[in-house]
């Protein structure tokens, strides 16, 4: 149960990158429905700095930033749940 904690980490991680791109698409449609914004975001279009709003900008970068604790945290879990199955053989 050693990689335990890292998983849980990880999880919250992923429910904060979550809320932060919900957040992120609230933000953006309102701003877009109000014509702040030139274009509307479509999942897997990339939108440039210029095109979204800094409240937009903050939550689609903490929704990355989130994303990457994810990854970092799980991968951390793994390696210490073979590392201590290795050394305890």
């Amino acid at each position: 149960m050693l990689f335990a904690p890292f998983w849980l980490l990880g999880m919250f991680a992923a429910l904060g990158a979550l809320w932060h791109f919900v957040q992120f698409l609230s933000v953006h449609a309102k701003a877009h429905a109000a014509g702040h914004v030139p274009k509307k975001y479509q999942l897997g279009a990339r939108l440039q700095a210029h095109e979204t709003t800094p409240q937009g900008q903050h939550h689609f970068d903490r929704a990355k930033g989130a994303l990457m604790l994810f990854v970092g945290f799980i991968a951390l879990g793994l390696v210490a749940g073979i590392l201590w199955s290795v050394w305890r053989g």
